[in-house]
């Protein structure tokens, strides 16, 4: 439940009016009214009537709240006043960059004004909406503004008709022709102001303190859903609150008689039809000469769709910051550069960190140095792309090493202010690790845990690399399985497999074709380095756990591994010829 004002609208309200220094600010309950309306209908935190005082060359200024001051306007305010304008962000109009209401107390950063004009074309001044941070006003706000001043300029109409009418006497009885067009131009006005009325959903009501007699608007009469023309008890009225608030709005209007200080209540109301709705409730106090209190009046809102659409914003709002806050993935902003702007506890506990030690750094803190290029080539993409999917390597407080998947977007639609990444990712280490795993127990022999077919196989499909052949046949290892057993046989492999890695570049790869037979490739290398290797394993021999036949040649860049294998083989079997056969 939220009470007259709200501090730091009425700050505004106090410092805009003292940096137009307005001429007079008299509290009128329909202008009031209607200054609340546009302020509730544009959703800004203060509205202002604006008016020309040729006389004084100055204005008056109703802000919808008592306690301004008087002096003299700005010439800037007069010009911003004497046409429609909307400034989305003053401070980057270089017509009102350097205006008091800008750089001053005021601050004003948005405002939208519209003209006040009479009957006969004349235009008495303007209707404010102001605020602190930029913005801009949708059509129906647009409308809505438009209407509202049309409706003050009805209103001054009708009180300046007031005033001549008084006069009338002494000037002599008004022409026919004159009368008729006064009666036409006071229709349209009065229909202009039905409209505005109905457009902004406002409607007023009086209280006569002498009789507690109320007069309800035929607005006021639709939003409780009564007849036009009711007229309740004062009972009645306050009964149509709901109980919970009864208390608040009689003390309201007690507290008003008794100091002359309005109110401004959102309050809870059950319609005749048993409709639960929400109300803005706006009251002032008109005293008599003596200072005693004679009428209360003011104006009366359903405001029902605002308070569920804020009360959507904030139940959202309270969803994001509970699935920030306690989410299991990864859930940060960072801006263009990379900088962190916000970070939820599971990624600061992903890595190790708090969330203090992360927020305001460059997520390459948390990388290797030789991913630091890719990070740079990301934050291009997605500024250009405005989204970006894929895994990035972070380094966690104890050197770790963690994969973040992420899917981040780019948030550059607010006016004024720099874009940021909104990103959402999932620590799949884990997972990363264990798909590792299954990668290398794929490609690999689980008895050598030297390369296998699989590998070869990726290996022969990219034929951009050259490479030199080496190709392996044990010697009677048929023997050593049928004399020695298989666990035997298995040792003799394994030791194999040692002895070809220890002569080979950790580039190169050390192949069990199956069986008894290896393959090595040598990455990139020509014939020279090919039999180089060769000598050195033919010099070693003793060395190896078991006898072997070699066969070797060179594949060219772009040339068939395939048919490199093949050309290997056939130089391993003429190498076999003339040597003793296998043990049977």
């Amino acid at each position: 439940m939220s009470t007259a004002a709200n501090p730091a609208d009425e700050a505004l309200r106090s410092a805009t009016l003292r940096a137009m220094e307005a001429l007079d600010t008299r509290t009128e309950p329909l202008f009031d009214a209607l200054v609340r309306s546009a302020a509730a209908v544009t959703g800004r935190p203060l509205a202002l009537i604006v008016l020309a005082d040729a006389g004084r060359h100055g204005l008056t200024a109703h802000a919808g709240a008592s306690g301004a001051t008087s002096a003299n306007v700005l010439a800037a305010t007069a010009l911003a006043a004497s046409a429609p304008l909307e400034v989305a962000d003053a401070r980057l109009d270089p017509r009102f960059a350097d205006d008091p209401l800008v750089t001053g107390t005021a601050a004003i950063r948005f405002c939208a004004v519209a003209p006040i004009v009479l009957g006969d074309g004349m235009q008495a001044g303007s209707l404010w909406v102001v605020d602190r941070v930029p913005g801009a006003l949708d059509e129906r706000e647009r409308e809505a503004l438009r209407q509202l001043a049309g409706a003050v300029g009805a209103a001054l109409d009708r009180r300046e008709s007031a005033r001549r009418g008084d006069a009338a006497p002494a000037r002599g009885a008004p022409s026919p022709a004159s009368t008729r067009e006064s009666e036409r131009n006071r229709r349209t006005r009065e229909a202009l102001l039905a409209r505005t009325v109905r457009l902004v959903g406002v409607g007023g009501w009086e209280l006569d303190l002498a009789t507690n007699a109320i007069t309800w608007s035929e607005q006021t009469c639709r939003i409780h859903d009564v007849p036009p023309g009711f007229q309740p008890s004062l009972e009645e009225a306050v009964n149509f609150y709901d109980v919970a608030a009864r208390p608040a709005i009689e003390e309201a209007m007690r507290k008003g008689v008794a100091s002359g200080e309005g109110w401004d209540l959102q309050l809870p109301l059950i319609t005749a039809m048993g409709r639960k709705i929400w109300v803005r409730a706006l009251g002032v106090v008109e005293r008599d000469d003596d200072g005693s209190a004679r009428r209360l009046a003011g104006a009366f809102q359903d405001i029902t769709l605002q308070r569920r659409a804020i009360a959507a914003l904030e139940a959202s709002d309270r969803r994001y910051r509970k699935l920030f806050q306690y989410s299991p993935g990864v859930i940060c902003m960072h801006d263009h550069e990379g900088v962190l702007l916000s970070v939820n506890p599971a990624a600061a506990r992903s890595l190790g960190y708090s969330v203090g030690e992360m927020i305001g750094r460059p997520l390459t803190d948390f990388m290797p140095p030789e991913r630091h290029t890719r990070f740079a080539d990301y934050l291009l993409r997605i500024m250009r792309k405005d989204s970006d999917a894929g895994t990035l390597k972070l380094l966690a407080k104890d050197g770790s090493e963690h994969v973040w998947q992420y899917h981040n977007v780019l948030d550059d639609d607010v006016e004024g202010e720099d874009p940021y990444v909104l990103g959402h990712a999932l620590d799949v280490t884990e997972r990363f690790r264990q798909e590792r795993q299954l990668r290398e127990w794929s490609i690999h022999d689980p008895l050598t845990g030297c390369f296998n077919r699989r590998y070869l196989a990726e290996l022969a499909a990219d034929p951009t690399g050259g490479w030199g052949c080496i190709v392996f046949d044990l010697d009677h290892f048929k023997h050593v399985n049928d004399t020695c057993g298989h666990q035997r046989g298995d040792e003799v492999l394994v030791a194999v497999a040692t002895f070809l890695r220890g002569h080979v570049r950790p580039q190169d790869a050390v192949i069990r074709l199956g069986g008894d037979e290896f393959l090595v490739l040598l990455r990139g290398a020509d014939e020279e380095l090919t039999q180089a290797v060769v000598r050195r394993l033919d010099a070693d021999r003793a060395a190896a756990p078991i006898g072997f036949t070699m066969g070797a040649t060179t594949v060219a860049p772009g040339a068939s591994l395939e048919a490199g294998l093949g050309e290997a083989d056939r130089r391993l079997y003429k190498a076999r010829e003339g040597r003793p056969p296998r043990a049977p």
